[in-house]
């Protein structure tokens, strides 16, 4: 008698245990969950416009950066950003929806974006080490806002397609502290995919 009143105390005890753990990772789910509802990604790419030319596509876009205090805040941290903006051109194929599947080809341009202090000026470098230098924030980001003459190269036989875009900063470019902290803090610095209507090349 004695040990069925000690299985069935023991048996309780879990079951409670159990309920205690299940409210914890539904909280914490739920946490979570409204963390990324509530934060949004930092851009969005906003009236692309796609021009075929031969065997290329010139793209132009509008960026909204809705985050560009949080951009100014790593840069005074002395943290280098890189920002890409990366094209593709998706071909109409079979299961199309399944990422990666029709795309034949892209392109991805990157910038890096740097703070000097001493002079305090911001400087903006291209791939080639062309660099552009800034008095201001705000005039970077009227630059990172434009997107212009964006050429993404095709291959022969690429007839008809969409081309698709998005920009974002490279948080693997970031030193690992502030990478947890992208991720813990929802900064989603990413856009959306921006895909276009149907072309012929």
């Amino acid at each position: 008698m004695t040990s069925v009143l000690v299985f069935a105390r023991a048996g309780g005890m879990m079951r409670k245990r159990g309920a205690v753990w299940l409210g914890l990772i539904l909280g914490l789910w739920c946490f979570v969950g409204s963390g990324w509802a509530l934060a949004g990604t930092a851009f969005h790419v906003e009236q692309l416009q796609v021009a075929p030319e031969m065997n290329r596509v010139k793209i132009n876009a509008q960026v909204q950066i809705t985050k560009e205090d949080l951009l100014q805040e790593i840069l005074d941290q002395g943290q280098t950003l890189i920002w890409v903006v990366k094209a593709e051109w998706r071909e109409p194929e079979p299961f199309s929806f399944i990422t990666g599947l029709g795309t034949h080809a892209q392109k991805e341009a990157r910038w890096q974006i740097h703070y000097y202090p001493l002079t305090n000026q911001y400087a903006l470098k291209n791939a080639a080490g062309t660099m552009r230098l800034f008095n201001h924030w705000q005039d970077v980001v009227s630059v990172l806002k434009q997107i212009h003459d964006f050429e993404l190269p095709l291959q022969q036989g690429a007839a008809r397609g969409r081309v698709a875009l998005r920009v974002y900063v490279d948080i693997q470019a970031l030193p690992v502290p502030l990478r947890l902290r992208a991720l813990l803090d929802h900064w989603k610095l990413e856009s959306p995919w921006t895909v276009s209507a149907l072309l012929s090349n």
